[in-house]
């Protein structure tokens, strides 16, 4: 089954495209709410895209994991270098669904900003 490390560790630190990274691990109907704003694959993959352009390196240490049937949930700290050498360390608060295939149908979170430098 898919995992929000694996999905970020592809959409970040691998040799995938960002649209290879999306399709592996995010369905076609795909929707994420980050803090109360919806958004929907496209959307998504737009974002992951300009993301890359900024990021150098995203480090994810999952604190807690769940599964049951096509439910997940997960909490995690990501650690994000940007290019500029800014640090963002955040928390984050995961509930998603999974398809039958196992790639995420939608994802709910809410994040805490830890540090900022």
């Amino acid at each position: 089954m898919n995992t929000i490390k694996a999905a970020i560790d592809d959409l970040f630190n691998s040799e995938l495209t960002a649209e290879d990274a999306v399709e592996r691990h995010f369905d076609p109907l795909f929707r994420q709410r980050v803090n109360g704003n919806w958004l929907d694959r496209h959307t998504f993959l737009a974002r992951i895209i300009s993301l890359r352009e900024i990021v150098a390196r995203v480090t994810i240490t999952v604190l807690d994991e769940f599964s049951d049937g096509n439910r997940y949930s997960e909490r995690h700290v990501i650690d994000v270098i940007k290019r500029d050498g800014e640090r963002v360390l955040q928390e984050v608060y995961l509930f998603a669904e999974r398809s039958q295939d196992g790639r995420f149908s939608r994802i709910q979170e809410a994040t805490i900003t830890v540090e900022s430098r």
